[in-house]
């Protein structure tokens, strides 16, 4: 779909910029101090809009194209967008959800005076928008932009429903200006209705919501509209590409302490699966030297079956780690990093252990029970001397202070986790659809990777590992 205005994903970058609302409103106004006009972008992601239509389409001559516009300038996007696309040879009809009189900005209103003088079809607010819909071969999408909060209402419900009903009654690809009506730009939440798009042109620089789930479900294919030289937007935010993601090559002569101490306490009664994930993990990331510190009674289960790595006895109580494990680990700090929490069970002595390590690490990560014990405390997450890494799903993610329950602090998550990064000092790892990565400074990663494929048992676990070899600092090649 590569055209002059219109370039798609570079997933060869390490990492893709992403920006909200409020950055993309930036953008343009310092494209316009930097010597752009409103009415020059405009035209430019008129342009961008087009190209992608018809590289959605394949075609542009005999293609019926309805373009349905709203109010303010993703609608203005839609007027310009029109005598394009009929220039190329479409068939172009304009769906109006504001009356012809209505005030628009200034670069809208004279696209749209410029459709009517030429004599552009227009149908203005129909009782029934399936029948304008209907036969359609691409609907444009251009009812609210970046900056729309809360659900479509009124005439915008009723279109975006025929817009969803026509695409899944007949063959119609549906193009979205800048962001699906009805997905926030910010968060990716999706409103009730909105519309789910084959192809999103979005502008200047790919949206937050565009790669948040659920909206990256909604956006299809995403391509990003060229706003010209001036634009530029230098947002906090960005998207892990899996090249992003590959671990840095090792300097050739690397031994296995270079590669990373890591020491892994985990595991009780019912649970050494999870030690066993977890320390497998450390090792396959390519942790050098792996060290898995376990009750007793659960070393001579492990052992065994992670044979690359050394294992260490801790006290236990009943099934669990005992409180007294922590006389047993007064060398944490020997470590580069230490994983603690996978199938230890929410007890006073996996407090008392996570405690003990975090007073002392030099890099720890928190996962499962060694975050759930802070559910009634979660301030003292803060008190740690190293670098801490925490690895909340949605419920943990509310028990820590995300949110009211599970699902509040996952809604709310593009707010909520640079908010406890900053309070606890830690890189928080929301895990889930579009797991966030955001670190203390606010700096956030969304990693659109993966499938619903890790939504099962051990996967945390095997996260945990890898997250403790990742923060584990290698010797690297130069």
């Amino acid at each position: 779909m590569t055209t002059t205005d219109v370039r798609p994903i570079d997933e060869s970058a390490g990492a893709l910029p992403l920006v909200g609302a409020a950055e993309a409103a930036a953008g343009d106004e310092a494209a316009v101090a930097a010597g752009a006009t409103w009415a020059g972008l405009m035209d430019r992601a008129a342009r961008a809009l087009a190209d992608g239509v018809l590289a959605a389409a394949g075609h542009g001559y005999g293609l019926r194209v309805v373009v349905v516009v709203g109010k303010g300038n993703n609608g203005g996007d839609g007027w310009a967008a029109a005598p394009r696309l009929a220039r190329r040879g479409a068939h172009v009809t304009v769906l109006s959800l504001a009356d012809l009189d209505a005030g628009l900005s200034q670069e809208a209103t004279a696209h749209r005076d410029a459709w009517l003088a030429a004599g552009g079809r227009v149908v203005v607010l129909p009782d029934d928008p399936w029948s304008v819909l209907t036969g359609a071969d691409v609907v444009v999408d251009c009812l609210l932009g970046t900056g729309a909060t809360g659900a479509p209402r009124g005439a915008f419900a009723d279109v975006v429903v025929a817009i969803g009903d026509v695409r899944s009654a007949e063959d119609v690809t549906v193009v979205a200006c800048d962001v699906p009506t009805g997905v926030d730009a910010d968060t990716g939440v999706v409103h009730d209705p909105a519309v789910t798009a084959d192809v999103t042109v979005t502008m200047g620089m790919h949206k937050r919501g565009l790669v948040l789930a659920p909206g990256c479900w909604r956006a299809g294919t995403v391509v990003v509209g060229d706003l010209g030289p001036h634009w530029d937007a230098h947002p906090d935010w960005h998207a892990l590409t899996a090249a992003g993601a590959a671990p840095s090559p090792l300097a050739p002569d690397a031994d296995k302490v270079a590669h990373g101490r890591v020491l892994v306490v985990a595991g009780s009664v019912g649970t050494a699966g999870a030690a066993i994930l977890c320390t497998r993990a450390a090792l396959g990331a390519g942790g050098g030297l792996v060290t898995l510190a376990t009750p007793a009674h659960i070393q001579r289960v492990v052992a065994p079956v992670v044979p690359a790595a050394m294992t260490r006895r801790l006290p236990h109580s009943g099934e669990h780690v005992a409180a007294g494990a922590v006389d047993d680990l007064e060398d944490v700090d020997a470590y580069d990093a230490v994983v603690v929490g996978p199938g230890l069970g929410p007890v006073d002595g996996t407090r008392a252990v996570v405690e003990h390590v975090l007073a002392r690490a030099r890099r720890v990560v928190l996962d499962a029970d060694a975050i759930n014990v802070f559910r009634d405390d979660p301030a003292a997450l803060a008190d740690h001397d190293g670098e801490l890494v925490l690895t909340p799903h949605q419920r943990e993610l509310a028990r820590i202070g995300g949110g009211e329950d599970g699902p509040d602090a996952w809604v709310r998550r593009v707010e909520r986790v640079p908010e406890l990064a900053a309070r606890y000092d830690a890189t928080i790892v929301a895990k889930g659809p579009g797991t966030l990565v955001v670190a203390p400074d606010g700096r956030a990663w969304v990693t659109p990777l993966g499938g619903p494929e890790l939504g099962t048992g051990g996967s945390g676990d095997v996260l945990a590992g890898l997250l403790g070899t990742a923060v584990a600092p290698p010797t690297i090649a130069d």
